[in-house]
């Protein structure tokens, strides 16, 4: 059987380097993500640069201009400033070039609403600009919160996959070389169903914090694609936005339509629409989903008490994402303590499979026939 072993004891060696290699792919996801943050940094202050020239009294092209000679070349931030400036300085609109790259660069989608939304509105950009400077960094703040509040739940589900790979360096440490640990039927077995219980347990980790960090959704609404909370408090803020500039509610909304995408366009564009029709307020933001209903409520009171809609707004926005936070985070925790399922019923069986039995075999004599 010692052939038996070598095999498994190859395949033992191999599952070790494949820890070790996604350690290096890990490593190299970490490089991409602080390049990210540095994108987003580069973006946030290319806006800051672009707000100051707007209200210094430069055109926009110009702002755009000078603001890209302060981003390294390197950088995909200055290609993409370079394209829009050059949109600008042929007379398209700038929220249609800024749409162009955001999914090359994420950042700059609530840019582009705000943008958009100054051109049909005709409302101050300078304000738009550095109000999405200051929402592009409070976003990549409350991700940063999130990311080290579900790093323990990642280490943890981490260090249970090590205890399958134990059984070969415990059995070297007390003289029983792998080949020989696993060169018996019984081990041999034992170590397979093992690994076939360490990696379901993998899986299962990996779903329960996937499940964990998922924003929350909207019921769906076919055919329109599906939306989430995030989607939500983004348009809730650029409708405070377009309402700032001192626009009707029914254009408002309608200006904030094109800059939605999936259930949260279809359901603006319904309460606009059910507006149009004659509707009353509730009426009309009944066509929209629950998860509208602070902003509805909040612009409702505005309305009846003639306070100003678009801080009765932005506050419901600002509520939105607060408790968006706070349950993902919460998710993010109580991600660590699920992780004790499979833990129980997948990882400790794996190990006891994979070193303790193999052990057991080889150390007591006549034990299922090894030794």
């Amino acid at each position: 059987m010692s052939n038996l072993g070598a095999i498994l004891a190859g395949a033992l060696l191999a599952g070790i380097a494949a820890l070790v290699w996604p350690r290096h792919r890990r490593r190299r996801r970490v490089r991409v993500a602080e390049k990210e943050s540095l994108r987003a940094d580069r973006v946030a202050s290319a806006l800051d640069t672009i707000a100051m020239c707007l209200q210094a009294g430069l055109t926009p092209a110009r702002a755009l201009s000078i603001s890209g000679t302060r981003v390294p070349e390197a950088s995909i931030v200055r290609g993409v400033l370079a394209d829009v400036h050059r949109s600008l300085a042929r007379g398209d609109p700038g929220g249609v070039a800024w749409q162009r790259h955001t999914r090359q660069l994420p950042e700059l989608q609530m840019l582009a609403g705000a943008w958009t939304l100054t051109e049909s509105s005709g409302a101050s950009l300078q304000p738009a600009v550095a109000w999405s400077a200051g929402h592009l960094r409070e976003r990549r703040a409350a991700a940063e919160r999130l990311g080290a509040v579900s790093a323990g739940a990642r280490s943890s589900m981490y260090l249970m996959l090590l205890l399958p790979f134990t059984g070969g360096p415990i059995g070297f440490f007390i003289g029983i070389p792998p080949w020989e640990l696993y060169g018996n039927v019984p081990a041999a077995m034992a170590c397979i169903l093992g690994f076939g219980f360490a990696f379901g347990g993998v899986a299962i980790s990996r779903r329960i914090l996937a499940r964990a960090l998922r924003p929350a959704a909207l019921p769906t609404d076919p055919p329109h694609e599906d939306s989430t909370m995030t989607d939500v408090t983004d348009a809730a803020l650029l409708l405070h936005l377009a309402l700032a500039g001192g626009s009707g509610i029914i254009e408002c909304l309608e200006a904030v339509v094109p800059t939605c995408r999936g259930r949260v366009r279809a359901d603006l564009a319904r309460v606009a629409a059910a507006y149009r029709w004659g509707k009353s307020h509730d009426e009309a933001w009944a066509y929209a989903a629950d998860a509208w209903e602070p902003v509805a409520i909040a612009l409702g009171l505005a309305l009846d008490h003639g306070a100003a809609p678009a801080e009765a707004v932005r506050s419901a926005a600002n509520r939105l994402r607060a408790s968006e936070t706070v349950r993902l985070e919460a998710a993010a925790g109580k991600a660590g303590t699920l992780l004790i399922v499979p833990l129980a019923m997948m990882f400790l069986p794996a190990f006891m499979l994979t070193t303790v039995l193999p052990l057991v075999i080889n150390l007591v004599p006549g034990a299922m026939g090894g030794g």
